[in-house]
Formats: structure tokens, C-alpha cells, sequence
């Protein structure tokens, strides 16, 4: 929900027309799985990508601030033989370690616990997020990489490197129409297909890439860049709530959980793009305050903050022109016949 992968031509192909190629310090401030990020990244720019939920920091950091594929000379040290995975002698470091952690042995950990039928079965809710099966490889996963990080064998950036090649592994195998909103009813095909890290193809850079977890706006207060990318919540949908699990993965804790879908409590990530009252004014204090040469701002056209308003709060900032392409909403798994095509927009703003 709200991903950029499939708009990344037209994304791309818009803003490298505009700016120069002596723009080189670019900022995506609401960086989601960091497609966007990896767009400019790819494109030899120095990146600094920012959000406020822990599962899309997990992301950006394992995306930007991977820039050859880690040794893990440490960890490779003290657990000694990792041969149990390893499928050739020619793997690599990267995919030794991948290779140890599928063939962990499950536990019966939070994740079993609180979102498969197994771990829930005599509670309140019975949840089928996951198999027993997949729940228990999560856990063991998870906190090994948690348990690796703490004793200094893997530093910062190699723990979401895995961390997000363990998120990618789960969003494969979750019985879901496409968020963590809820669960199916019934178990889909892919739920009991078993969970397996796969690695994440790096792009190499030799610039520095920043990566932090935080307000928009207070970000945007204290940092300058060339290019400024704005991508903020566009409809009523608060992320946090809508990827909890993800966020619990990323986060490492065992938060307190409620209700049928087994929801973390999720206010910190709210954000006033996602209340009608509150959008207008929450853009027009993040353009004021952002200091870039060029902002482009992506929104849809079923979006909050309507068209004609979004152009008097960014004239008011500098020159506005604007594009629009068609694409389908987003849709669910499950599919549904609900196919509307709806408008995306690119502003430009021409700032400082």
C-alpha cells in the first residue's frame, strides 16, 4: 500500500529531466520500502531517506547503507561452522549466514504465540496470520539476528540487512490480502508455501547514504538538499496500524497486543496526512519548512488534500507545474472487482 515500484519510470524519468546533474544530495523524507531511494541511489545520487515507522527505516537502511555485500567477518569468527545451509562452496559469506538462519530449528516465541492458530487456539482470538510452522521459523529467526546484534556480532546495518530479507520472506508466506490489517479467514496457498531468506540484491555506491526514523517535518527543519522527494500518506489509512507485524519484526519487542487482529498499539505512527482536517495544514508547514532547490511532491488524485489546494500551498513556495499518469489503485490479493484507474501526480516545485 502506497509503494512507488510501479510508477518509478514515470517518477524517474520526470525528475532527472528537471534537475541537474551537479544535484547530487537527494532526500526522500517519506521513504516506505525505499523504492524510490534505491531509484537515486542507482542513479548516483547521495541519498538521505527518512520514516517514521521501524519496519520502513529497516528497509532504507538495508537498501542504502549496504553499499558492497557485508563479510560478517565477526559473526563468521564466533559461530564457526555455518556449513548446515550452505547449498555450494562457492557461497558467499552473505548467503552462509542466510543459508545457517533457514536452517534454524523453530521456537515457540511472540510470533507463534500471538498470530498463529496454534499459539491462540485457547485464546480469546484464534489468529492465522501463519502456520505453526512459519510462525516458529519467524521467531527463531528474528531473535537470533536480535541476539547477534546485541552481543556486537553484526552491526546496525547487517542486522536490517537480514531483518528486511526476513520481512520480505514473511510478507510471502502471510495469510493476508496484502496489509497486516487482518488475516484470511481461510488459509491461502501461499500461507503454507515455508519461509525462506532470500538475499537482497545490493547496489553498490561510494557515497555515504543517511537513513533516519523520525518526523517528516523535523527532519526536514535541520537538513538542506538539492532534490527533495515528498511521498506522504495520501488517504485515511494509518501505515502503522495497517503493517503492525512488520513493525513488531523490525522493532525486536514483544509489545502488548489486542483485539481479533492482534493489533500493537500504533498511535506514535500516526500522521496528520491521514486526517482530512489536519493534511493542508500539515504540507503547507512541511513545504515552508524544507529548504531544497527542487521539491517534487507524489499524491494520488483520490487523495485527502484536494488538487487545486495542493497548487496554492506549493505556489505559495515557488513555481508549480505538475504531471499526472493513470494507474490502478491499490488492490489486495485477494483480487476484487473494484479496478478503478485513478490519477497520480508529480509537482515540481522550484524552491530555494
Amino acid at each position: 500500500m502506497g509503494s512507488k515500484e510501479r510508477l518509478l519510470g514515470f517518477i524517474g524519468q520526470k525528475i532527472f529531466s528537471v534537475v541537474s546533474e551537479n544535484d547530487v544530495r537527494f532526500g526522500d523524507l517519506f521513504c516506505g520500502t525505499a523504492a524510490v531511494s534505491k531509484l537515486f541511489k542507482c542513479n548516483g545520487k547521495q541519498v538521505m531517506a527518512n520514516d517514521n515507522l521501524r519496519c520502513c527505516y529497516t528497509f532504507a537502511r538495508s537498501v542504502l547503507a549496504v553499499n558492497k555485500e557485508p563479510s560478517f567477518t565477526l559473526l563468521l569468527d564466533f559461530v564457526g561452522d555455518m556449513s548446515a545451509g550452505v547449498k555450494s562452496l562457492l557461497d558467499s559469506p552473505y548467503t552462509k549466514v542466510l543459508g545457517y538462519l533457514n536452517s534454524l530449528p523453530g521456537q515457540d516465541g511472540f510470533i507463534y504465540r500471538e498470530y498463529s492458530p496454534g499459539g491462540t487456539q485457547r485464546a480469546e482470538h484464534e489468529r492465522l496470520y501463519f502456520t505453526d510452522a512459519n510462525a516458529r521459523r519467524i521467531d527463531s529467526i528474528r531473535s537470533t539476528v536480535f541476539d547477534w546484534f546485541g552481543k556486537g556480532l553484526i552491526d546496525e546495518t547487517e542486522a536490517c540487512l537480514l531483518l528486511a530479507d526476513l520481512m520480505r520472506a514473511v510478507n510471502k508466506v502471510a495469510n493476508t490480502s496484502g496489509t497486516y490489517g487482518c488475516f484470511n479467514k481461510t488459509w491461502d496457498r501461499r500461507a503454507h508455501r515455508p519461509l525462506e531468506l532470500l538475499p537482497t540484491l545490493i547496489t553498490e555506491s561510494a557515497l555515504p547514504n543517511e537513513v533516519y526514523c523520525e518526523d517528516a517535518t523535523t527532519v526536514a527543519r535541520r537538513s538542506t538538499f538539492d532534490v527533495l522527494y515528498l511521498d506522504p500518506p495520501y488517504n485515511w489509512r494509518h501505515y502503522g496500524a495497517y503493517y503492525h507485524i512488520l513493525e513488531t519484526l523490525a522493532s525486536g519487542d514483544e509489545p502488548r497486543v489486542a483485539g481479533r487482529t492482534g493489533l500493537r498499539a500504533w498511535d506514535d505512527s500516526r500522521s496528520p496526512f491521514s486526517v482530512r482536517t489536519e493534511a493542508a495544514g500539515a504540507l503547507r508547514e512541511l513545504m515552508v519548512v524544507a529548504k531544497a532547490k527542487h521539491i517534487f511532491l507524489s499524491y494520488s488524485s483520490e487523495g485527502l488534500i484536494p488538487h487545486h489546494e495542493i497548487l496554492d500551498i506549493c505556489r505559495d513556495r515557488g513555481v508549480t507545474d505538475f504531471w499526472e499518469v493513470g494507474h490502478r489503485r491499490f488492490k489486495s490479493n485477494g483480487g476484487g472487482s473494484n479496478e478503478k484507474a485513478v490519477r497520480e501526480r508529480l509537482y515540481h516545485v522550484k524552491g530555494d
